[in-house]
């Protein structure tokens, strides 16, 4: 290490760190060495929960009050946490000495990015205010010299300095987070800890963080870095070196290219196959099996034994060390000469699904606006109104066990027509034809008002379910998990026949109905434990009466399933489902998803800007921009051969777990437009590379290859190829472009 680098910068010795909670001590990190030198960009991986954050806060020694430190942190060779500074500082002097010696080091030495760019900063102040607070805690500059460097920073991120004028809710993500990285670089820090820097952007932005954080790298304007994620691909892209953590030990640890091409350790292995690659023919996703560990009570042994494919005696009876493999490469397990990459997870085929000819549900012409005034003024004393065209005359259909993959940037329009589609938002015009068993029902007709409407619109509702994105926010924190996964059952009220014979009774009309019932306690629990198996919570008496807090993201989006199959729903729209979760939790949910799909002949919209998500899921792809559906085909044909000049841009961004990958120029201009003032002709006009004065002028026709793969476009693809070749500056993403 010392001999790739100059001089070590940061160093961690023994970092034990714990927690004292009313249910017991949390053990949170145990025993982590690491070292950093001057140069260096170190990635740390692992699943949510293994201590990854933990580390970068006690870093800056920002942890909670009940946190218990023991072990070392020294910058540029000056210890500054130890836990003797730890347990003075809980006195006023101590305190006072620990804080001046933390102003020093924070921000001038030790900036942080923190994770979730959209909470970073006080909405209530400009973005300058908050980057300018930083100069007057830390330096003695005036304010004109503030305003000199707060320009220079924000160059450095790729911003315009009219962004120092602005609000947080006035920017975009990729805004947001390029003014946090800004803030992060403002005193010169000589170490940049990157926390989840990419986590909740859409693709696009992602490539364009990644390119940032290359560039600011290159040159030597961000010296050194710690990368903290739960994504593969970001971390293959920006690491040197990589520490795998795992329930907070680390359990390996060695150059990128050594532990992708190389892995020694099973977690790691079990780690990196849990991706989903767009590059490749789809092949099983196997993820890891089971959870963390409790870290309040681990087990004995080796952390990551219960769910290792090789554990054997030795792992449950003793804990491995991190042992040297030569080169810099090191590993905590008993039988690293055992270890093989995961070919056989690997190489398994995906089953194939059975789809029905018959639609289950489609849209005719569907379109969403929110109206919105054009000020305060305009609303009282002006009828004009301007209109957020969301969702715009979309056509598209989805068959009996289908799953419809719609993937686009954040602002696209994909979340309103899914709620649209469901009838969370009332359609503006257009039809939703929803058919099941030889009924046709317009959705988007149906009103609540009359009783015929009512219980239609009930018997709609019963068979088309919805997974929200935040699986945080989406269930009650008050009811236990039997309540929420049996909640739809008491709300419809459900009832079955008193005789399922020939038990008959007059109606209202005179017409013969069968007697029914309410469902009996015994009979709403089998429904719960169906469909808690269905989702994969086994065995769901163990969860009958626990609380959402005490579950993982990955258990919760798993409830949240569960509570939309327990009325044995036909059709359910999945928005974000696995966004919140990490890499291997993702693949368990999505090869769930794949299952009951399998089993149940469900049908699936899915929401995502996860395009190796979406890619393995669906069967078809539809791509949206800024409310319209830009291209529609079969998963392979829009991943291997997309048509749209967006789709293109779209697939060139997804980053490849592999230190080799380049995106190169991805063909795309500036951030996403806002869906009020739209051009008259193609939406995406402002942004393509290719575009002339027509595509903004005339809407684009649609271009069908025969084979239901269509896409909107004004050109051909041999026109596009042969553009490309004759304006290759066109497709080269500036600095002034990301402006």
């Amino acid at each position: 290490m010392a001999d790739a680098y100059s001089n070590k910068v940061l160093s961690i010795e023994n970092l034990t760190v714990s927690f004292d909670t009313y249910k017991g001590t949390v053990h949170a990190l145990r025993n982590v060495n690491l070292e950093l030198y001057q140069g260096e960009i170190l990635g740390i991986l692992g699943e949510s929960g293994s201590g990854k954050s933990t580390i970068a806060m006690s870093i800056m020694s920002l942890l909670a009050e009940n946190a218990r430190i023991e072990g070392n942190i020294s910058y540029m060779g000056e210890d500054y946490i130890t836990a003797e500074t730890i347990n003075k500082s809980r006195s006023k002097r101590g305190k006072k000495i620990l804080d001046e010696r933390l102003r020093n080091i924070r921000w001038k030495g030790i900036s942080m990015v923190f994770q979730g760019a959209m909470n970073s900063f006080n909405p209530v102040y400009t973005i300058g205010k908050q980057i300018k607070e930083v100069y007057k805690i830390h330096t003695t500059l005036s304010d004109e010299e503030i305003h000199g460097k707060m320009l220079e920073t924000l160059k450095y991120a790729g911003l315009n300095p009219t962004v120092l004028e602005r609000y947080p809710h006035e920017l975009s993500g990729g805004m947001k987070q390029r003014a946090v990285i800004a803030m992060a670089l403002a005193l010169e820090p000589s170490v940049v800890i990157a926390d989840e820097p990419t986590t909740g952007l859409d693709v696009i932005t992602q490539a364009e963080i990644i390119s940032q954080l290359k560039e600011l790298k290159r040159q030597n304007i961000i010296k050194t870095m710690i990368i903290i994620s739960h994504d593969i691909g970001v971390i293959s892209q920006l690491a040197d070196n990589m520490a795998i953590l795992y329930a907070g030990t680390i359990m390996e640890y060695g150059n990128s290219r050594d532990i992708y091409t190389n892995s020694k350790n099973p977690y790691t292995v079990k780690l990196l196959s849990s991706y989903p690659s767009i590059r490749n023919a789809k092949k099983y996703v196997e993820g890891i099996p089971g959870s963390l560990p409790d870290p309040i009570d681990p087990p004995k042994g080796c952390r990551f034994a219960p769910r290792c494919y090789l554990a054997k005696g030795r792992c449950t009876e003793s804990e491995p060390e991190l042992i040297p493999l030569g080169n810099g490469h090191f590993s905590a397990c008993f039988f690293t000469d055992e270890i093989v990459s995961d070919k056989e997870a690997q190489n398994k085929d995906i089953r194939k699904a059975e789809i029905h000819d018959e639609n289950i549900i489609e849209t005719k012409e569907l379109t969403k606006y929110f109206d919105l005034k054009s000020s305060i003024a305009g609303s009282l004393f002006s009828r004009d109104t301007k209109f957020v065209r969301a969702v715009d005359h979309i056509n598209m259909e989805i068959k009996r066990g289908e799953i419809l993959g719609v993937v686009g940037e954040s602002g696209s329009g994909k979340t309103t027509f899914g709620r649209t589609l469901l009838k969370l938002y009332e359609p503006t015009s257009g039809s939703i034809i929803y058919k099941l068993e030889g009924k046709e029902i317009d959705v988007a007709k149906i009103g609540e008002n009359k009783k015929e409407s009512k219980e239609t619109y009930m018997e709609f509702r019963k068979n088309i379910q919805m997974i929200f994105q935040d699986p945080y926010d989406s269930l009650n924190p008050k009811m236990t998990i039997f309540d929420i996964v049996s909640e739809p059952i008491l709300a419809h009220k459900l009832t079955k026949p008193i005789d399922e014979n020939v038990s008959l009774m007059q109606s209202d009309d005179g017409n013969e109905k069968t007697k029914e019932r309410r469902l009996s306690p015994s009979e709403i629990t089998d429904m719960v434990r169906e469909a808690m198996i269905k989702a994969n919570i086994k065995p769901p008496e163990n969860y009958f009466y626990r609380y959402p807090h005490e579950l993982s993201g990955g258990e919760r989006q798993r409830v949240a399933t569960a509570r939309a199959l327990v009325l044995k729903t036909k059709f359910i729209v999945a928005d974000e489902p696995t966004s919140m979760l990490d890499v291997s939790s993702r693949a368990g949910f999505m090869n769930m998803l794949k299952s009951i799909r399998m089993d149940d002949k469900l049908s699936v919209l899915y929401i995502s800007h996860d395009i190796a998500s979406t890619y393995y899921l669906s069967d078809r792809i539809m791509v949206m921009y800024l409310g319209i559906a830009v291209e529609l085909g079969k998963a392979e044909d829009v991943i291997n051969r997309p048509l749209h000049p967006y789709t293109k841009a779209l697939i060139k961004a997804v980053p490849t777990p592999s230190v080799d990958w380049n995106p190169g120029e991805i063909g795309i201009i500036g951030e996403i437009g806002n869906a009020i003032d739209v051009p008259k002709g193609c939406r995406f006009t402002k942004r393509c590379p290719y575009a002339v004065e027509e595509c903004g002028v005339n809407p684009p026709p649609l271009r069908d290859d025969g084979y239901g793969h269509w896409y909107l476009c004004h050109f051909t693809q041999d026109q596009l190829n042969q553009f490309k070749d004759s304006h290759r500056e066109r497709f080269k993403t500036t600095d002034e472009q990301l402006q």
